[in-house]
């Protein structure tokens, strides 16, 4: 269910503000508060990234400001052993 406040913006126009509403989005893994997304590529999606949802626990970073699912930093580590 989505949840969407209106806010007044500085310019005096209206915007809103949607979410998926009270309940967290969970970790793909572990099933805690996942405040990360998988930056992984995928072709065919809008977003261009698979973004499942992933914790700071979970997650395995490859680089600055990335982030990867289990399922797609198995994937990287595979990239890499056969580069």
């Amino acid at each position: 269910m989505m949840t969407c406040t209106p806010i007044k913006l500085d310019n005096g126009a209206t915007g809103f503000v949607c979410t998926r509403g009270k309940r967290p989005i969970r970790c793909c893994k572990c099933g805690k508060p996942g405040d990360l997304l998988c930056d992984w590529k995928v072709k065919g999606k809008a977003s261009g990234t698979c973004d499942k949802p992933i914790c700071d626990r979970c997650t395995t970073s490859p680089a600055p400001d990335k982030d990867l699912c289990p399922e797609h930093a198995k994937a990287f580590e595979k990239w890499k052993a056969n580069r």
